[in-house]
């Protein structure tokens, strides 16, 4: 199996949410949903995009939701939803494994937990395998073919230091991950580490405010035991805070497992999360193209629900997108990063 070393450019700042645009519903209830022609809109529009997971009091997943049930606030004023639906989009889906030396009693598991993941995904689904320790490697490029992915899981091995930013950095930093006019795919990066960032070159405020200005969300999933007040806490409380900072933002989810044996179910949840997101998009009322941070809530009247969704968007930042995208993507082959990328050695045959 060839793995490589990606090296991207930088990106100028992107928009919270992609020009992409979804069926109106006009009311409809989801489960009796017809499908009609996506609205179009001027290439001078700038659609705020959302993607919204809905859960009850028991953590269960709600569905059958319509557009009349959502109400969306920009900085507290109200906005009029033009996009809605909740049809199963496809996923473009990266699922980052730490592979630090730490890691090596945890990976049969994690290896089986990974697949289950990948499993679930559907024809029209694509994902890629990454391990990071104090190196980045793509074990498997973007791909439908569930044989590659589970080949590339089975390939994770451990050794070398932790570098969680680095590894989100550059997985977000990746032009793909900036989404094209008619692109309605859901992007996501799920995220598992189990400590601390010991050697990576960016800090965690850069990787919070790459994912800010992104439209993917974050699912991260920290396998370091909770621990008590000592005077060795605050880099594991630090970890703790920025990975749910992180998924918070993001519209995601952090989790911290209490041992090995909870992993199966919270890859689990993740899945049955990106299939009933639904998809909301609305033209903000606020002209101003000034790049200030626009906050973004979003209201359901349908009983005590918990939504979540990314919090906000810079405003204007779309136009900025959609000329750094070409550039980006003609420029990443040959392109130098200012940060490392080694080769690690082949991976194992067999786990």
């Amino acid at each position: 199996m060839r793995h490589r070393n990606r090296n991207w450019p930088s990106l100028g700042s992107t928009l919270a949410c992609a020009i992409g645009v979804i069926a109106a519903a006009g009311g409809v209830r989801a489960d009796n949903e017809t499908k009609r022609p996506l609205p179009t809109f001027s290439s001078t529009v700038d659609v705020v995009n959302l993607n919204v997971s809905v859960s009850d009091g028991r953590d269960r997943h709600v569905t059958g939701l319509a557009a009349d049930d959502f109400k969306i606030f920009e900085d507290g004023v109200p906005q009029q939803l033009t996009l809605f639906t909740q049809e199963q989009l496809p996923i473009s889906l990266a699922i980052l494994v730490d592979s630090s030396l730490s890691m090596q009693p945890n990976l049969p598991a994690v290896r089986t937990a990974a697949m289950r993941l990948v499993r679930a995904l559907g024809a029209h689904d694509q994902a890629e395998i990454i391990q990071f320790n104090h190196k980045f490697t793509v074990l498997q490029d973007f791909t439908n073919e569930q044989a590659k992915l589970e080949t590339a899981i089975r390939g994770i091995s451990a050794d070398g230091a932790t570098g969680v930013y680095n590894a989100l950095y550059f997985t977000l930093k990746d032009p793909r991950f900036r989404r094209a006019a008619d692109d309605m795919t859901r992007q996501a990066v799920v995220i598992l580490s189990d400590g601390e960032d010991t050697s990576s070159l960016v800090s965690d405020d850069q990787v919070l405010e790459l994912a800010k200005k992104g439209n993917v969300t974050i699912f991260a999933i920290s396998l370091r035991p909770p621990r008590t007040s000592t005077f060795d806490t605050e880099a594991p409380d630090r970890a703790a805070f920025f990975l749910t900072a992180l998924a918070r933002e993001t519209g995601g989810r952090s989790y911290f497992p209490a041992g090995l044996a909870q992993i199966d179910g919270v890859y689990d949840k993740i899945a049955d999360e990106l299939r009933t997101q639904y998809a909301l998009g609305y033209v903000s009322s606020n002209p101003r193209l000034d790049g200030k941070w626009r906050r973004i809530a979003i209201e359901t009247n349908q009983g005590n629900l918990m939504l979540r969704h990314k919090q906000g968007y810079y405003a204007g930042a779309l136009r900025v997108l959609r000329s750094a995208v070409g550039a980006a993507t003609s420029a990443a082959t040959g392109t130098t990063s200012s940060l490392p990328r080694r080769q690690p050695p082949p991976p194992p045959q067999q786990d």
